[in-house]
Protein backbone atom coordinates (compact mmCIF):
# COMPACT_ATOMS: atom_id res chain seq x y z
CA UNK A 1 0.00 0.00 0.00
CA UNK A 2 1.21 3.41 -0.69
CA UNK A 3 2.50 5.78 2.04
CA UNK A 4 -0.32 7.94 3.66
CA UNK A 5 -0.04 11.52 2.51
CA UNK A 6 1.33 13.86 5.55
CA UNK A 7 -2.20 15.53 6.58
CA UNK A 8 0.17 18.64 7.05
CA UNK A 9 1.98 18.61 3.51
CA UNK A 10 0.94 21.29 0.94
CA UNK A 11 1.64 22.06 -2.55
CA UNK A 12 1.09 25.79 -2.12
CA UNK A 13 0.77 27.78 1.20
CA UNK A 14 -0.68 31.31 0.67
CA UNK A 15 0.19 33.87 3.71
CA UNK A 16 -2.49 36.06 4.48
CA UNK A 17 -6.25 35.80 3.58
CA UNK A 18 -7.11 39.36 2.14
CA UNK A 19 -9.12 38.54 -0.86
CA UNK A 20 -6.25 38.41 -3.07
CA UNK A 21 -4.76 35.47 -1.01
CA UNK A 22 -7.88 33.93 -0.34
CA UNK A 23 -8.42 34.13 -4.80
CA UNK A 24 -4.85 33.11 -4.90
CA UNK A 25 -5.78 29.78 -2.85
CA UNK A 26 -9.43 28.88 -4.43
CA UNK A 27 -7.82 28.67 -7.70
CA UNK A 28 -5.22 26.61 -6.89
CA UNK A 29 -7.56 24.41 -5.15
CA UNK A 30 -10.05 23.91 -7.30
CA UNK A 31 -7.35 22.59 -10.09
CA UNK A 32 -6.83 19.74 -8.09
CA UNK A 33 -3.50 21.45 -5.44
CA UNK A 34 -3.51 20.59 -2.08
CA UNK A 35 -3.36 24.58 -0.90
CA UNK A 36 -3.41 26.07 2.87
CA UNK A 37 -4.11 29.80 3.82
CA UNK A 38 -2.23 30.72 6.82
CA UNK A 39 -3.65 34.54 8.94
CA UNK A 40 -2.81 36.04 12.20
CA UNK A 41 -6.06 37.46 12.34
CA UNK A 42 -9.78 36.83 11.22
CA UNK A 43 -12.32 38.13 9.63
CA UNK A 44 -14.37 40.47 9.28
CA UNK A 45 -11.55 43.08 9.24
CA UNK A 46 -11.24 46.57 8.07
CA UNK A 47 -9.08 47.16 5.40
CA UNK A 48 -8.62 50.27 2.94
CA UNK A 49 -8.55 49.77 -0.81
CA UNK A 50 -12.00 49.81 -1.46
CA UNK A 51 -12.12 51.08 -5.21
CA UNK A 52 -12.45 49.07 -8.21
CA UNK A 53 -12.25 49.43 -12.09
CA UNK A 54 -12.82 48.18 -15.17
CA UNK A 55 -9.83 46.13 -15.62
CA UNK A 56 -10.23 44.73 -12.00
CA UNK A 57 -13.59 43.46 -13.61
CA UNK A 58 -12.63 42.41 -16.24
CA UNK A 59 -9.96 40.39 -14.79
CA UNK A 60 -12.19 39.03 -12.48
CA UNK A 61 -14.69 37.88 -14.83
CA UNK A 62 -11.45 36.21 -16.98
CA UNK A 63 -11.03 34.43 -14.16
CA UNK A 64 -14.63 33.26 -12.86
CA UNK A 65 -14.94 31.98 -16.56
CA UNK A 66 -11.42 29.97 -16.65
CA UNK A 67 -11.29 28.77 -13.40
CA UNK A 68 -15.32 27.76 -13.02
CA UNK A 69 -15.45 30.68 -9.82
CA UNK A 70 -19.48 30.85 -9.75
CA UNK A 71 -19.94 31.96 -6.59
CA UNK A 72 -17.76 35.29 -7.64
CA UNK A 73 -19.47 36.02 -10.88
CA UNK A 74 -22.09 38.21 -9.32
CA UNK A 75 -18.98 40.42 -8.29
CA UNK A 76 -18.34 41.53 -11.50
CA UNK A 77 -20.93 44.33 -11.86
CA UNK A 78 -22.53 46.80 -9.39
CA UNK A 79 -26.30 45.25 -10.40
CA UNK A 80 -25.66 41.69 -10.31
CA UNK A 81 -23.35 42.24 -6.84
CA UNK A 82 -26.62 43.91 -5.66
CA UNK A 83 -28.98 41.27 -6.66
CA UNK A 84 -27.29 38.48 -5.96
CA UNK A 85 -25.64 38.84 -3.07
CA UNK A 86 -26.96 42.05 -1.57
CA UNK A 87 -26.01 40.60 2.26
CA UNK A 88 -21.85 41.94 0.49
CA UNK A 89 -22.36 45.72 1.12
CA UNK A 90 -20.69 47.50 -1.58
CA UNK A 91 -21.09 51.00 -3.55
CA UNK A 92 -21.55 51.73 -7.05
CA UNK A 93 -18.52 53.07 -9.17
CA UNK A 94 -19.38 54.74 -12.46
CA UNK A 95 -16.42 56.41 -12.70
CA UNK A 96 -14.07 58.77 -11.09
CA UNK A 97 -14.74 62.68 -10.14
CA UNK A 98 -12.08 65.42 -9.05
CA UNK A 99 -13.08 68.76 -7.41
CA UNK A 100 -10.78 71.16 -7.23
CA UNK A 101 -10.91 73.37 -3.87
CA UNK A 102 -7.88 75.58 -4.28
CA UNK A 103 -9.90 78.37 -4.33
CA UNK A 104 -9.90 80.67 -0.79
CA UNK A 105 -13.75 79.14 -0.36
CA UNK A 106 -12.87 75.73 -1.60
CA UNK A 107 -14.74 74.78 -5.26
CA UNK A 108 -15.69 77.17 -7.39
CA UNK A 109 -18.46 75.88 -9.95
CA UNK A 110 -18.16 77.36 -13.73
CA UNK A 111 -20.05 76.94 -16.80
CA UNK A 112 -16.68 75.25 -18.57
CA UNK A 113 -16.16 73.01 -15.82
CA UNK A 114 -12.64 74.56 -14.92
CA UNK A 115 -12.68 73.22 -11.68
CA UNK A 116 -14.30 69.86 -11.85
CA UNK A 117 -13.23 66.47 -14.03
CA UNK A 118 -15.70 63.37 -14.15
CA UNK A 119 -14.64 60.24 -15.97
CA UNK A 120 -17.02 57.40 -16.89
CA UNK A 121 -16.37 54.01 -17.40
CA UNK A 122 -19.82 52.61 -17.45
CA UNK A 123 -23.20 53.81 -19.11
CA UNK A 124 -25.13 53.02 -16.46
CA UNK A 125 -25.70 51.68 -12.53
CA UNK A 126 -26.30 48.20 -13.85
CA UNK A 127 -23.05 47.40 -15.13
CA UNK A 128 -20.92 49.89 -13.19
CA UNK A 129 -18.01 48.68 -11.61
CA UNK A 130 -17.72 48.77 -7.68
CA UNK A 131 -16.82 50.15 -4.01
CA UNK A 132 -15.70 47.22 -1.97
CA UNK A 133 -16.76 46.77 1.86
CA UNK A 134 -13.91 45.41 2.41
CA UNK A 135 -14.99 43.61 5.37
CA UNK A 136 -17.63 41.35 4.07
CA UNK A 137 -15.70 41.30 0.94
CA UNK A 138 -12.70 39.69 1.86
CA UNK A 139 -14.51 37.26 4.53
CA UNK A 140 -16.66 36.06 1.32
CA UNK A 141 -13.55 35.56 -0.62
CA UNK A 142 -12.10 33.34 2.17
CA UNK A 143 -15.36 31.32 2.88
CA UNK A 144 -15.53 30.75 -0.65
CA UNK A 145 -11.75 29.33 -0.70
CA UNK A 146 -12.56 27.31 2.69
CA UNK A 147 -15.79 25.28 0.14
CA UNK A 148 -13.09 25.14 -2.67
CA UNK A 149 -11.07 22.71 -0.73
CA UNK A 150 -8.61 24.93 1.04
CA UNK A 151 -7.26 24.00 4.66
CA UNK A 152 -7.25 27.39 6.60
CA UNK A 153 -5.16 28.52 9.27
CA UNK A 154 -6.65 32.13 11.11
CA UNK A 155 -5.77 33.61 14.33
CA UNK A 156 -2.59 31.50 13.70
CA UNK A 157 0.95 32.74 14.28
CA UNK A 158 3.77 32.04 11.92
CA UNK A 159 6.75 30.96 14.33
CA UNK A 160 9.43 30.36 11.79
CA UNK A 161 9.45 29.44 8.21
CA UNK A 162 12.53 27.05 7.11
CA UNK A 163 13.77 27.28 3.89
CA UNK A 164 14.86 23.01 3.72
CA UNK A 165 16.36 22.50 0.21
CA UNK A 166 14.65 23.91 -2.65
CA UNK A 167 10.93 23.83 -3.01
CA UNK A 168 10.47 22.23 0.61
CA UNK A 169 9.52 24.55 3.07
CA UNK A 170 8.67 23.84 6.56
CA UNK A 171 6.34 25.98 8.81
CA UNK A 172 6.00 26.39 12.38
CA UNK A 173 3.02 27.87 13.72
CA UNK A 174 0.58 28.56 16.48
CA UNK A 175 -2.88 28.22 16.56
CA UNK A 176 -5.20 28.08 19.86
CA UNK A 177 -2.83 27.48 21.59
CA UNK A 178 -1.54 24.38 19.60
CA UNK A 179 1.54 24.16 17.66
CA UNK A 180 1.54 22.58 14.55
CA UNK A 181 4.37 22.28 11.59
CA UNK A 182 2.97 22.90 7.60
CA UNK A 183 5.41 21.67 4.66
CA UNK A 184 5.18 22.98 1.81
CA UNK A 185 6.54 23.18 -2.42
CA UNK A 186 6.02 27.01 -2.49
CA UNK A 187 4.58 29.53 -0.75
CA UNK A 188 2.81 33.02 -1.95
CA UNK A 189 2.76 35.65 0.15
CA UNK A 190 -0.38 37.62 0.38
CA UNK A 191 0.68 39.80 3.53
CA UNK A 192 0.88 43.39 2.07
CA UNK A 193 2.74 45.58 4.40
CA UNK A 194 3.51 43.13 6.86
CA UNK A 195 5.72 40.97 3.99
CA UNK A 196 6.08 38.19 6.25
CA UNK A 197 8.41 36.16 3.67
CA UNK A 198 10.34 38.69 2.60
CA UNK A 199 11.46 40.17 5.78
CA UNK A 200 12.22 36.17 6.30
CA UNK A 201 14.22 36.32 3.26
CA UNK A 202 15.65 39.68 3.93
CA UNK A 203 14.46 40.81 0.71
CA UNK A 204 16.17 44.19 0.20
CA UNK A 205 13.75 47.36 0.30
CA UNK A 206 13.94 50.02 -2.95
CA UNK A 207 11.33 52.26 -1.72
CA UNK A 208 13.61 55.30 -1.54
CA UNK A 209 14.15 55.27 -5.36
CA UNK A 210 10.45 55.82 -5.86
CA UNK A 211 9.00 59.37 -6.47
CA UNK A 212 5.66 59.27 -5.11
CA UNK A 213 5.87 60.59 -1.22
CA UNK A 214 2.82 60.45 0.46
CA UNK A 215 0.82 59.44 4.28
CA UNK A 216 -2.51 58.94 4.67
CA UNK A 217 -5.69 59.64 7.70
CA UNK A 218 -8.52 57.44 7.71
CA UNK A 219 -11.51 55.72 8.35
CA UNK A 220 -15.30 55.19 7.88
CA UNK A 221 -18.33 57.46 8.76
CA UNK A 222 -21.88 57.11 9.13
CA UNK A 223 -24.62 60.42 8.02
CA UNK A 224 -22.06 61.66 5.25
CA UNK A 225 -23.92 64.65 4.11
CA UNK A 226 -24.89 64.08 -0.05
CA UNK A 227 -22.69 65.43 -2.51
CA UNK A 228 -25.04 66.13 -5.28
CA UNK A 229 -27.24 68.62 -2.49
CA UNK A 230 -23.73 70.02 -1.91
CA UNK A 231 -22.70 70.65 -5.65
CA UNK A 232 -25.93 72.28 -5.87
CA UNK A 233 -25.08 74.58 -3.25
CA UNK A 234 -22.20 75.26 -5.30
CA UNK A 235 -23.80 76.29 -8.03
CA UNK A 236 -22.62 72.99 -10.12
CA UNK A 237 -23.95 72.30 -12.95
CA UNK A 238 -24.62 68.83 -12.76
CA UNK A 239 -27.34 68.55 -15.92
CA UNK A 240 -23.50 68.21 -17.75
CA UNK A 241 -22.50 65.19 -15.13
CA UNK A 242 -21.88 61.83 -17.11
CA UNK A 243 -23.17 60.69 -13.76
CA UNK A 244 -24.68 61.29 -10.33
CA UNK A 245 -21.23 62.14 -8.20
CA UNK A 246 -21.84 59.70 -5.29
CA UNK A 247 -21.63 56.93 -7.79
CA UNK A 248 -17.81 57.09 -8.28
CA UNK A 249 -14.85 57.48 -6.44
CA UNK A 250 -14.68 61.22 -5.13
CA UNK A 251 -11.42 63.22 -5.00
CA UNK A 252 -11.65 66.57 -3.40
CA UNK A 253 -7.96 67.90 -4.02
CA UNK A 254 -6.14 70.80 -2.46
CA UNK A 255 -2.73 72.45 -2.78
CA UNK A 256 -1.16 70.25 -0.01
CA UNK A 257 -3.10 66.50 -0.41
CA UNK A 258 -6.88 64.82 -1.62
CA UNK A 259 -9.34 63.69 -0.10
CA UNK A 260 -11.14 60.79 -0.53
CA UNK A 261 -14.65 59.88 -0.33
CA UNK A 262 -16.37 56.05 -1.47
CA UNK A 263 -19.95 55.86 -0.64
CA UNK A 264 -21.62 52.14 0.46
CA UNK A 265 -24.73 50.93 -0.20
CA UNK A 266 -24.82 50.10 3.61
CA UNK A 267 -25.32 54.07 4.17
CA UNK A 268 -21.06 53.68 5.54
CA UNK A 269 -18.98 56.55 3.41
CA UNK A 270 -15.19 55.54 3.37
CA UNK A 271 -13.23 59.08 3.68
CA UNK A 272 -9.72 59.80 3.98
CA UNK A 273 -7.25 62.38 3.52
CA UNK A 274 -3.72 61.88 1.83
CA UNK A 275 -0.76 64.23 2.67
CA UNK A 276 1.61 65.17 0.05
CA UNK A 277 4.78 64.44 2.01
CA UNK A 278 6.89 66.30 -0.47
CA UNK A 279 7.48 69.03 0.76
CA UNK A 280 7.43 67.84 5.07
CA UNK A 281 10.64 68.50 6.79
CA UNK A 282 9.52 66.94 9.87
CA UNK A 283 10.17 63.76 11.01
CA UNK A 284 7.23 62.78 11.19
CA UNK A 285 4.52 62.03 8.43
CA UNK A 286 2.09 64.59 8.30
CA UNK A 287 -0.72 62.28 8.82
CA UNK A 288 0.89 61.39 12.50
CA UNK A 289 0.91 64.62 13.05
CA UNK A 290 -2.71 65.65 12.36
CA UNK A 291 -5.33 62.61 12.25
CA UNK A 292 -8.61 63.06 10.26
CA UNK A 293 -10.80 64.80 12.30
CA UNK A 294 -8.05 67.48 12.96
CA UNK A 295 -7.98 67.34 8.90
CA UNK A 296 -11.36 68.39 8.86
CA UNK A 297 -11.42 70.73 11.84
CA UNK A 298 -9.00 72.35 9.78
CA UNK A 299 -10.48 73.26 6.97
CA UNK A 300 -13.74 74.64 6.93
CA UNK A 301 -14.94 73.41 3.20
CA UNK A 302 -14.49 69.74 4.37
CA UNK A 303 -16.58 70.39 7.53
CA UNK A 304 -19.34 71.32 4.83
CA UNK A 305 -19.13 68.59 2.95
CA UNK A 306 -19.21 66.18 5.28
CA UNK A 307 -22.02 68.18 7.49
CA UNK A 308 -23.22 65.76 10.44
CA UNK A 309 -21.10 62.99 9.66
CA UNK A 310 -19.95 60.76 12.49
CA UNK A 311 -17.57 58.17 13.03
CA UNK A 312 -18.90 54.34 12.24
CA UNK A 313 -18.43 51.59 14.48
CA UNK A 314 -16.60 49.90 12.51
CA UNK A 315 -13.93 50.29 12.75
CA UNK A 316 -14.45 53.09 15.42
CA UNK A 317 -11.46 54.81 15.20
CA UNK A 318 -9.09 56.61 12.61
CA UNK A 319 -6.26 55.54 11.16
CA UNK A 320 -3.03 57.25 10.59
CA UNK A 321 0.14 55.76 8.29
CA UNK A 322 3.58 56.58 7.97
CA UNK A 323 4.75 56.55 4.59
CA UNK A 324 2.09 54.73 2.37
CA UNK A 325 4.96 53.59 -0.35
CA UNK A 326 6.99 50.22 -0.23
CA UNK A 327 8.75 48.38 -3.09
CA UNK A 328 10.75 45.30 -2.41
CA UNK A 329 13.57 44.40 -4.82
CA UNK A 330 12.35 41.23 -5.89
CA UNK A 331 9.34 39.90 -5.98
CA UNK A 332 9.65 35.75 -6.74
CA UNK A 333 11.98 33.50 -6.87
CA UNK A 334 12.41 29.39 -7.41
CA UNK A 335 9.68 28.46 -5.17
CA UNK A 336 8.09 31.30 -3.37
CA UNK A 337 6.22 34.55 -5.08
CA UNK A 338 4.81 37.95 -3.42
CA UNK A 339 1.31 39.48 -5.21
CA UNK A 340 1.63 42.84 -6.31
CA UNK A 341 0.26 44.58 -2.99
CA UNK A 342 2.65 42.84 -1.23
CA UNK A 343 5.93 43.59 -3.65
CA UNK A 344 4.68 47.48 -3.16
CA UNK A 345 2.47 50.15 -3.05
CA UNK A 346 2.19 53.66 -4.09
CA UNK A 347 -0.68 55.46 -3.25
CA UNK A 348 -4.53 55.40 -3.32
CA UNK A 349 -4.92 57.95 -5.88
CA UNK A 350 -5.86 56.21 -8.97
CA UNK A 351 -7.38 53.27 -7.74
CA UNK A 352 -4.89 50.69 -8.81
CA UNK A 353 -4.83 48.34 -5.84
CA UNK A 354 -7.45 45.81 -6.58
CA UNK A 355 -7.18 45.84 -10.41
CA UNK A 356 -2.64 45.03 -9.85
CA UNK A 357 -3.53 42.47 -7.26
CA UNK A 358 -6.14 40.29 -9.66
CA UNK A 359 -3.53 41.05 -11.99
CA UNK A 360 -1.07 39.48 -10.32
CA UNK A 361 -3.25 36.42 -9.29
CA UNK A 362 -4.07 36.05 -12.73
CA UNK A 363 -0.30 35.71 -14.03
CA UNK A 364 0.80 33.78 -10.73
CA UNK A 365 -1.99 31.14 -11.26
CA UNK A 366 -1.00 30.32 -15.07
CA UNK A 367 2.40 30.18 -13.91
CA UNK A 368 2.18 27.63 -11.08
CA UNK A 369 -0.95 25.10 -12.66
CA UNK A 370 1.05 24.87 -15.83
CA UNK A 371 4.78 25.08 -15.24
CA UNK A 372 7.26 23.46 -13.56
CA UNK A 373 11.20 23.02 -13.30
CA UNK A 374 13.37 25.66 -14.49
CA UNK A 375 10.55 26.80 -17.14
CA UNK A 376 8.85 28.06 -14.05
CA UNK A 377 11.39 29.59 -12.34
CA UNK A 378 12.54 31.79 -15.46
CA UNK A 379 8.40 33.00 -15.59
CA UNK A 380 8.68 33.81 -12.06
CA UNK A 381 11.87 36.06 -12.64
CA UNK A 382 9.63 37.39 -15.47
CA UNK A 383 6.77 37.94 -12.75
CA UNK A 384 9.24 39.52 -10.57
CA UNK A 385 10.39 41.53 -12.77
CA UNK A 386 7.01 42.69 -14.58
CA UNK A 387 5.55 43.41 -11.05
CA UNK A 388 8.63 45.97 -9.95
CA UNK A 389 8.21 47.72 -13.80
CA UNK A 390 4.28 48.02 -12.76
CA UNK A 391 4.91 49.69 -9.79
CA UNK A 392 7.63 52.19 -10.98
CA UNK A 393 5.16 53.12 -13.81
CA UNK A 394 2.25 53.93 -10.96
CA UNK A 395 5.02 55.64 -9.09
CA UNK A 396 5.34 58.21 -12.44
CA UNK A 397 1.74 58.03 -13.07
CA UNK A 398 0.81 59.80 -9.30
CA UNK A 399 3.76 61.40 -8.20
CA UNK A 400 2.99 63.67 -11.58
CA UNK A 401 -0.37 64.17 -10.44
CA UNK A 402 0.81 65.04 -6.90
CA UNK A 403 2.85 67.83 -8.86
CA UNK A 404 -0.24 68.93 -10.82
CA UNK A 405 -1.76 69.89 -7.55
CA UNK A 406 -0.52 73.30 -7.55
CA UNK A 407 -2.88 73.95 -10.68
CA UNK A 408 -5.62 71.76 -11.96
CA UNK A 409 -5.25 71.87 -15.15
CA UNK A 410 -1.69 70.54 -14.99
CA UNK A 411 -3.59 67.93 -12.38
CA UNK A 412 -6.08 67.02 -15.19
CA UNK A 413 -3.69 66.54 -18.10
CA UNK A 414 -1.24 64.36 -16.42
CA UNK A 415 -3.87 62.21 -15.04
CA UNK A 416 -4.99 61.93 -18.58
CA UNK A 417 -1.48 59.76 -18.67
CA UNK A 418 -2.93 57.30 -16.40
CA UNK A 419 -6.74 57.24 -18.12
CA UNK A 420 -4.70 56.28 -21.48
CA UNK A 421 -2.77 54.02 -19.89
CA UNK A 422 -6.04 52.06 -18.33
CA UNK A 423 -7.92 52.38 -21.33
CA UNK A 424 -5.00 50.62 -23.59
CA UNK A 425 -4.94 48.06 -20.91
CA UNK A 426 -8.61 46.73 -20.86
CA UNK A 427 -9.07 47.02 -24.84
CA UNK A 428 -5.64 44.82 -24.88
CA UNK A 429 -7.05 42.39 -22.46
CA UNK A 430 -10.13 42.22 -23.72
CA UNK A 431 -8.53 41.37 -27.19
CA UNK A 432 -6.23 39.05 -25.96
CA UNK A 433 -9.33 37.69 -23.13
CA UNK A 434 -6.14 37.08 -20.87
CA UNK A 435 -4.24 34.61 -22.66
CA UNK A 436 -1.40 36.01 -21.89
CA UNK A 437 0.47 35.43 -18.78
CA UNK A 438 3.07 37.91 -19.70
CA UNK A 439 0.76 41.04 -20.23
CA UNK A 440 1.81 43.75 -18.35
CA UNK A 441 -0.46 46.11 -16.15
CA UNK A 442 -1.51 49.11 -17.32
CA UNK A 443 0.55 48.04 -20.19
CA UNK A 444 3.58 48.37 -18.80
CA UNK A 445 5.42 45.84 -20.92
CA UNK A 446 4.86 47.95 -23.90
CA UNK A 447 8.44 49.93 -24.35
CA UNK A 448 6.39 52.83 -25.92
CA UNK A 449 4.27 53.30 -22.98
CA UNK A 450 7.16 53.42 -20.46
CA UNK A 451 9.30 55.39 -22.85
CA UNK A 452 6.70 57.67 -22.79
CA UNK A 453 5.98 57.55 -19.47
CA UNK A 454 9.76 58.24 -18.82
CA UNK A 455 10.10 61.01 -21.03
CA UNK A 456 7.18 63.36 -19.98
CA UNK A 457 8.50 62.60 -16.26
CA UNK A 458 12.15 63.45 -16.81
CA UNK A 459 10.71 66.43 -18.52
CA UNK A 460 7.77 67.33 -15.18
CA UNK A 461 11.18 66.86 -13.20
CA UNK A 462 13.12 69.24 -14.72
CA UNK A 463 10.50 71.85 -15.44
CA UNK A 464 10.00 71.83 -11.56
CA UNK A 465 14.03 72.13 -10.95
CA UNK A 466 13.81 75.21 -12.95
CA UNK A 467 10.75 76.77 -11.49
CA UNK A 468 9.44 76.49 -15.26
CA UNK A 469 5.33 75.55 -14.58
CA UNK A 470 4.58 79.85 -13.06
CA UNK A 471 2.81 81.09 -16.09
CA UNK A 472 -0.22 80.07 -17.81
CA UNK A 473 1.96 79.90 -21.44
CA UNK A 474 4.37 77.29 -19.59
CA UNK A 475 1.25 75.14 -18.39
CA UNK A 476 -0.68 75.09 -21.55
CA UNK A 477 3.06 74.51 -23.35
CA UNK A 478 3.68 71.22 -21.45
CA UNK A 479 -0.18 70.30 -21.79
CA UNK A 480 0.62 70.24 -25.44
CA UNK A 481 3.68 68.47 -25.19
CA UNK A 482 1.41 65.86 -22.85
CA UNK A 483 -1.30 65.37 -25.21
CA UNK A 484 0.69 65.09 -27.68
CA UNK A 485 2.89 61.97 -26.22
CA UNK A 486 -0.14 60.32 -25.44
CA UNK A 487 -1.56 60.47 -29.01
CA UNK A 488 -0.95 57.22 -30.08
CA UNK A 489 -2.62 55.61 -27.15
CA UNK A 490 -5.34 57.36 -26.60
CA UNK A 491 -7.95 55.77 -28.01
CA UNK A 492 -11.09 57.50 -26.30
CA UNK A 493 -10.89 61.00 -26.92
CA UNK A 494 -9.02 62.01 -24.05
CA UNK A 495 -8.66 66.14 -24.15
CA UNK A 496 -11.23 66.23 -26.33
CA UNK A 497 -14.54 65.72 -24.61
CA UNK A 498 -17.43 67.22 -26.43
CA UNK A 499 -17.86 69.11 -22.91
CA UNK A 500 -15.34 70.32 -20.95
CA UNK A 501 -13.44 67.74 -18.87
CA UNK A 502 -16.73 65.65 -18.86
CA UNK A 503 -16.09 62.31 -20.08
CA UNK A 504 -19.46 59.92 -20.51
CA UNK A 505 -17.95 56.74 -21.75
CA UNK A 506 -14.13 55.56 -21.78
CA UNK A 507 -13.81 51.59 -20.35
CA UNK A 508 -13.71 48.95 -23.40
CA UNK A 509 -16.92 47.62 -23.64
Amino acid sequence: MPPKPNLNQYDVVVLGAGFAGSLQAMILAKQGMRVSIIDRDEHPRFAIGESSTPAADFMLEHLVERYQLDELRPLTRFGSWRESKPELACGCKRGFSYFWQGDEDGFKASGDHRNELLVSASESRAVADTQWYRADVDRYFLDVARTSGVSTWVNTVVDSIAHVADHHWQLSLTSDHRSETLQTSFIVDATGGNRLLLRKLQVKDATETLLTHSSATFSHFDNVRSLSEWLDQRGAKQSDYPFVAEDSAVHHLFADGWMWNLGFENGRTSVGFVFDESQNTHSQPRARQHDLNAVIAERPVLRELLGDARLASFPGRVLQTDRLQRLASVAAGSDWAALPFTAGFIDPLHSTGIAHSISGVQRLSQILLAESGASRHSLLQMYSDALRSELRLIDKLVWGCYVGLRDFRLFTAWSMIYFALATTFEHDFDAFSGKDPSMGFLAADQPRVTQCVSSLTSKLSSLIQQDALKTDHEIDAFIAEIRQSIAPLNRVGLFTPPIPNMYHRTAAK
